[in-house]
Formats: C-alpha cells, structure tokens, sequence
C-alpha cells in the first residue's frame, strides 16, 4: 500500500490494541459500550480482512481483535456478516427537486453512513431533515442556478463569488455546476470553479454546457477547462453511454483523461437507472421537456422531447415515475406511473435505464498504472431516487472477481472519507468514529447501519433521526444555531495521496 498523506493514515497496530476492565468497588466494570462480534471484518488501511471482534466506546472504536474477552453493556454475534468502515455514498441527493423528502432514510437502509448531496436546494434539506433524517452524516453541494439568484444565466464573477460565500455560510460545502440539466454558458461554469478554488470551497461539475452536451465532449471540455484545477466531476459512466463513440471506445477514452488528469476527483455508479426532472413547460404543463438531460434519454428512446413523448415512454416502460409513498420513495411504471405523474402536474422526478452494463462495470475497476483506481469511488447519485445499490449491486463485482473485498471498501469508504477530509473516517482504528456498516455477503443486502456507535438502520427498520452535517467553519454556526450537530472539515489542505492496495 503506498503511504497515505499526512494526518490520514491511522497510527499504531489494530489487534494488540484493547481497552482493559477497570476494577471499582472490587467489581469489574465494563469499559466497552458495545460489541459486534464474529463478523467478517474489512478494513484496508489497517489490513484486516478476517474474523473478528469489534468493540465501541462513547461513539468510538474502541478495540479490534480477533477475540476481546472483555464483555459490554450490548453485545451482538455478527457472525455471516461482513463488517466495514461506514459506507461513504459522494454523490446522491436528498433534496425533494428530485423526488421526495426521504434520502436520508433511503440512503440509511442502503447501508450508508454518510452521504455528500450533490444539488441541494440546501434550504429544502434543511427543512426536511429533522423530521425525516435517519441520523446519518450529511454534506452538501449548493446546485448552481443563476437565474434564480440573480436573474441573469450570465452571472459577474463578483456574483458568483457571491454565491459561493452564501452557499458555505448555510452549510453547504460548495457549489455544483448542474451543466446536464441546466447548462451554462463554458466562461459562467470556469468562473465558478475558479471561485471555488480560491475560497477554498467544494466544487463538483455535471459535465455540459451551452457548447457540449452531457456526454464524452462534455467530459472532455471539463477536463479542458479545469486544467490543474481542484473538480469533483460527476458520475463518469453518465459521460460513456454511447451518444458519441461506442460505449466501449468512450469508456477507454474517459479511462485515459482521468489517468492524465490527477486533479479530477470522481465517482461512477452501478445502476442502469438514472435519475431525473419530468416537468413541462406550456400551457398545463404539457408542452416541452425543459429538462436536458430528460430530453437526451427522450431522443435515445425515439421519444419526442415533449409531453406527449413523456407519455410514450412510460407507456413503454422505457421510463419509470418516482413515487412518494409518505415514508420512502419508490420507482413505479405503466399505467400507475403515467397517472402519478400526470396527477402531480408533470412535477416529479424519473429514471430512464440508459447506463450501459460495459460502461458501469470497467469504470469500476480500473486503475492506473500505480494500482491506485481511475474513478476514486462507487456512488450511487441515489438517495430519494430509488437506485441506493452500492451494496445491492455493487458488490456484484467482488463475486465476478473484478474487485476484491478490500478493493471494494476502499472504493465505498476510504477513498470518499479522505477526499471529504474526514481523517477519522474510513477506517477502523481505535479512536476513529465509530461508523459502521454491516452486511450480507451472499444475499448483498445491507443489515445495521451503525453511525458514531448508534445503529440508525437494522434489518430494514430505521431506528436514528435527524443528521450530523458536515461543513466548514463558515457553516458552522449557521447549523448549529438550527440545532444540527455538525462535523467541521477544511478544504484548504491539499487533495489526499491516491493509495492502492
């Protein structure tokens, strides 16, 4: 494994460290909250890959071992399961512009333990997630809209630096450039990412604009623009699903710009299903898509961009309607789906399964050549759509051979928590967060969710409220002052060493 960059690689060995019983009053008091025994443990910075014993103290690991003989106040045989640092999930959405109020407790079901929201609106989580969240981490993007916030597509880089400011004192993290859905003109999209870099602020970019669309040109015009630039570039398979190339020619050449381009920092996700806006324009909403990126999946269906090729679609199960069914959302089709929508003013959010198999899967397991992988992490650009298959399916690559274990929690949990800068995340070394996801293996489901020593998730009951939102200093106070715990991290470091196995 190569070295892991200052304050990121956890310190001292894991198995002979233990907290030892206290002896008060001649009797021997229990120094672990609680134990998680028997599992199958995975954890590639400390490299443990077998049976063992972990145990939580005060929402801490406390001890790694392959037998502790201490007891605690909970115990629980895990034995069949495998035992991981929490799941990290960068890029899924929670905001209800993309279907319901209830990613957080979808994400929670999925096995994820943190999350980064990729558009927001920050206002709308904020609302929602106190009465809806399941107690796992939150980081969020602010989507970029300038018509909104200054009635302008063609915003001053004063008043992009502006938005940047807004965004971070709110909470969020930075900024996304929504270029799929709603393009931008290419110096409006460089101004921000420049902004971004110079407050030390977030940023992440769906590739498109007004001259390149989402797709391998809009790729290669990001990659472009943001020469040695600090960029979080969205879901590279969403970029190779063959509108330019072959699906196969468009893969090898998105593989060679990431290896070329170390300053990009990205993910890719494993679902067939995309997520998107179904809205129309027009008198009673049925006339144009307005939408982008529902257009492109429109015309891969010989669809029309309108209402009416809405309705052709789901009337072919080519596309399937979100629906909020007051506790989770879910993917509905046909008939059921083409009156849901229709009934909510064309004002709801869909899935398309335009990601071809080749793509989703070799992007998965590349690398360079210094074994360290091409695309840093396994997304799922799920939360309220109902695609969170990061465990579900993407453990489909450890039974076909493509990723080891290891190589898959280093995808879902280390390479997101140090790009996060979450330096006590992503590993279990004694003294990190106690953030844990447990699952089945054989069945590829999600069992217990487990965030800061509380179990937030267990089998498919949500036991954990509210959420613990990671920010900076800027946003410290702003959530904090709503009642929300919150977790600081700084961006002014420089972007953590890729590591491999």
């Amino acid at each position: 494994m190569m070295p892991a960059a200052s304050g990121m690689r956890p310190q001292g060995p894991t198995f002979r460290h233990r907290e030892r019983t206290a002896v008060k009053h001649g009797r021997i008091t229990n120094m672990y909250d609680r134990i998680l025994r028997h599992a199958h443990v995975v954890d590639p910075l400390n490299h443990i890959d077998g049976t063992a014993d972990v145990a939580v103290s005060n929402g801490r690991i406390a001890a790694v071992a392959p037998q502790i003989q201490e007891a605690a106040a909970e115990e629980e045989d895990c034995t069949g399961l495998v035992l991981m640092p929490g799941l990290i999930d960068p890029h899924l959405h929670l905001g209800t512009m993309f279907g319901s109020p209830y990613g957080s407790r979808m994400a929670a079901l999925a096995g994820v333990t943190t999350c980064l929201d990729m558009a927001g609106p920050v206002d709308d989580i904020l609302n929602h997630i106190k009465q809806k969240g399941a107690g796992i981490n939150v980081a969020m993007l602010s989507g970029f809209s300038p018509k909104e916030e200054f009635g302008t597509a063609e915003p001053t880089k004063s008043q992009i630096e502006t938005a940047v400011e807004s965004a971070v004192k709110k909470g969020a993290l930075g900024l996304k450039i929504m270029g799929g859905h709603w393009p931008l003109a290419l110096s409006v999209c460089r101004d921000v990412v420049d902004s971004c870099n110079e407050q030390n602020a977030y940023v992440a970019w769906h590739a498109g604009s007004l001259t390149a669309g989402s797709n391998l040109k809009g790729m290669e015009e990001v990659i472009e623009t943001v020469k040695g630039k600090r960029l979080h570039l969205a879901h590279i398979n969403a970029y190779c699903r063959g509108r330019v190339k072959s699906v196969e020619a468009e893969t090898a050449r998105a593989i060679e710009l990431l290896t070329e381009n170390p300053n990009i920092w990205c993910e890719s996700y494993v679902s067939p299903m995309n997520g998107t806006i179904l809205t129309c324009d027009g008198p009673d909403h049925k006339g144009e898509v307005i939408d982008h990126v529902t257009r492109t999946c429109l015309e891969s269906f010989n669809c029309p961009t309108t209402y009416d090729g809405i309705v052709q679609a789901i009337r072919n199960h080519q596309l399937f309607v979100v629906k909020d069914t007051g506790f989770v959302s879910e993917l509905i089709e046909g008939d059921e789906a083409l009156a849901y929508w229709q009934a909510a003013g064309t004002a709801t959010a869909g899935s398309f399964p335009v990601n071809p198999a080749y793509s989703r899967f070799v992007l998965a397991q590349a690398k360079r050549p210094d074994g360290s992988f091409v695309v840093d992490a396994i997304s799922t650009d799920g939360g309220c759509i109902p695609r969170n298959v990061t465990i579900a399916v993407g453990l489909s690559l450890v039974k076909f051979g493509a990723l080891t274990l290891p190589e898959f929690v280093l995808k879902t949990s280390v390479n997101p928590a140090r790009h996060l800068r979450l330096a006590d995340r992503g590993h279990l070394t004694p003294g990190a967060a106690a953030d844990i996801t447990l699952f089945d293996l054989e069945r590829q489901k999600a069992v217990e969710t487990i965030v800061a020593g509380k179990t937030v998730m267990k089998q498919g009951e949500i036991t954990g409220s509210s959420a613990t939102f990671i920010t900076t200093a800027a946003g410290v106070e702003h959530l904090g002052a709503l009642g929300f715990a919150t977790i600081p991290v700084d961006f002014s470091t420089p972007e953590p060493e890729r590591i491999h196995l």
